[in-house]
Formats: C-alpha cells, sequence, structure tokens
C-alpha cells in the first residue's frame, strides 16, 4: 500500500521541478527589462533628449505659389530714333512698305487694292549741292522719298554723314545703289557679278554706318545700276541678296532727267508732266516709283519737284517710302 503524503514521490517531484523553472523564467524577464530599461534611459540623457524628443522645432520650407518673374525692362523708344537693322526712324514706320511687296505691285504679280501711293526716289546721290536742298523742298511740301546712295557719292561729300542723318531724321529712308556703279564691274559681259555685287553692297551698308554713326542702320532696299531689267543673269543675284534680306526695285514712272538728250525734258514744268506721262505705260496706276536723280547735273529734277509733289497730290497719291 502506498502512502499519499510522499513528498519523495515522483508526482510531487515533478510539480516541484515546474514551479520553480516558472519563477526563474519571471526572474530573468524581469532583469532584462530592468536592464534594458536604464540602458535605453542611459543613451537617451548621453546623446541629448533632442535627439529623441519633440523638443526639437520643425522647419518646413515653404514653397512660393509663383516662381518670381525677372522684371523686363522696357526701353522707351523715341519717334526718331531709327528702327533696328533698317533704314529709316521709328516716325516713318507708318508709311514705310516693304520693298518686294512694291515691286510685285508695280509688275502686276500680285494685285494691289489699296489707296493710291507714290514713292518717290532719287538715285546718285548724295550730293553736296543739291540733295539737302531737295530734302528742303520735301519738308514744306510735307513729302517722304528713298534715296538711292552710292558710296563714291559718299567719298566726295564731305558732309555726307550730316546729308544722310538729315534724310533719316527728316522721315525718308535710305536705299543701295552700289558702291562705285561701274558696269563694267557690276554686269562683266553685260552679265550681273553676283560676288562683286554682294561685296559692294556690304561695303556701302559699313560705308553709311560709319558717316552717320549708326552702328545698327541696314537698308534692305537696291537699285541696280541701270535697272534689272537692262541686264543678264540677275536671277541668281536676286537670290543671293534675298537670303541677306535685301530685295530690289525698279520703277513705273520717272522725271525723264536720265533719258537720253533727244527725249529729255527742256524744262521744269515739261519734267514735271513727264511723271503722269510716263506713267501710260505702266499697267499698273495706284502705286508708282518715280525714278528721279539728285546729282550735280540734275538741276531741272530740284526745280520740278515742287510741281511733281503738289501734280501727285492732286491726283489723290500719298507718298511713302521703301522699306
Amino acid at each position: 500500500m502506498k502512502k499519499n503524503n510522499d513528498i519523495f514521490s515522483n508526482k510531487g517531484s515533478t510539480y516541484y521541478s515546474s514551479s520553480t523553472r516558472s519563477k526563474g523564467l519571471f526572474i530573468k524577464v524581469i532583469l532584462v527589462l530592468t536592464i534594458g530599461s536604464a540602458l535605453g534611459f542611459g543613451i537617451f540623457k548621453l546623446l541629448g533628449e533632442d535627439k529623441f524628443t519633440s523638443r526639437t522645432p520643425i522647419v518646413v520650407d515653404t514653397i512660393p505659389d509663383e516662381t518670381p518673374m525677372e522684371e523686363e525692362v522696357t526701353v522707351a523708344v523715341k519717334p526718331e530714333d531709327l528702327v533696328e537693322e533698317s533704314n529709316h526712324i521709328h516716325k516713318a514706320a507708318e508709311y514705310a512698305y516693304s520693298t518686294k511687296d512694291v515691286r510685285n505691285w508695280i509688275t502686276g504679280v500680285e494685285p494691289y487694292t489699296g489707296e493710291k501711293i507714290a514713292f518717290l526716289t532719287f538715285d546718285d546721290g548724295p550730293s553736296p549741292a543739291n540733295t539737302a536742298k531737295l530734302r528742303d523742298i520735301l519738308k514744306e511740301k510735307e513729302a517722304a522719298a528713298t534715296f538711292f546712295i552710292i558710296g563714291t557719292s559718299i567719298d566726295n561729300n564731305n558732309n555726307s554723314g550730316e546729308v544722310l542723318n538729315r534724310i533719316l531724321d527728316e522721315g525718308s529712308a535710305i536705299g543701295l545703289h552700289s558702291y562705285t556703279h561701274v558696269y563694267d564691274k557690276l554686269y562683266p559681259d553685260k552679265t550681273g557679278d553676283k560676288v562683286f555685287i554682294k561685296e559692294e553692297i556690304d561695303r556701302l551698308q559699313e560705308r553709311i554706318r560709319e558717316v552717320t554713326g549708326k552702328d545698327d542702320f541696314k537698308s534692305h532696299v537696291f537699285r541696280y545700276p541701270g535697272g534689272h531689267m537692262t541686264w543678264k543673269g540677275l536671277e541668281e543675284v536676286d537670290a543671293h541678296l534675298a537670303e541677306d534680306g535685301i530685295e530690289y526695285v525698279d520703277w513705273n514712272a520717272m522725271n525723264g532727267d536720265s533719258e537720253p538728250t533727244s527725249r529729255r525734258p527742256k524744262d521744269a514744268e515739261t519734267t514735271a508732266n513727264f511723271v503722269m506721262e510716263s506713267l501710260v505705260y505702266s499697267p499698273v496706276k495706284n502705286v508708282m516709283v518715280v525714278l528721279m536723280h539728285d546729282a550735280e547735273n540734275k538741276g531741272l529734277t530740284l526745280e520740278s519737284l515742287p510741281m511733281i509733289i503738289d501734280t501727285l497730290k492732286n491726283e489723290g497719291y500719298k507718298f511713302g517710302i521703301l522699306k
């Protein structure tokens, strides 16, 4: 018979062992928690509270709603200032017309439906004697013109810079008419020399800048000495010039001051009448490009200009310049 109170029996030994292990595990957990807390608190104090708390202020970069735009610097444009890279001032812009358009109109390539307009043009200047006097008449009559300049005429005129600046300042325009006006060099065998003609134009542009003091001057208007219709092989030259923005123009009316002696008018009145008479041969009447000259020997042009302007005004024409 077994004794129920045997404390050394297997049943009693198992209970004791399990109880002892539970107590040991509990003590280990408590020790780990205690040591871990102590270490954490030590690190917290050692490194600083600001590393672990919200005491450090949070800085948020503010993004502006819009990126600020750079201030635009506006340069005031004066009416008397030269239009950049052009042959006229701002005041004249309202009556400055594209040379290509005008050429197409007077040749019938494109239809023209606007008001009557006349372009007074003077070749071969500046002249020491005549150009300034022509300017006096244009100013008095409130008319504008385009002056086709030759480089050698600039060289032979001691006050050419003053004359050219006055042309611009008073609302007229400057066109190009080669530097030398020597046919044999411009048109060997009566055929246009593309390279030489462009060199002459570039040289003339630079000479005009030099004497006027206007570095941003550039004329886009060219008249072939002798006229485009006189020479051969100019299509290639035309294209070459157009690449630089330069267009040529001839005329569809004239005052006859460069006609052969047998046909040339002999007095101022006949010279003035020649303009409207010559227009008879043009299929286009509402746009006129009038060929005249302001060289030293063109006194009749000077005398007849007031009558020419009055006649055109009476016929309903306004005056424009070529750009």
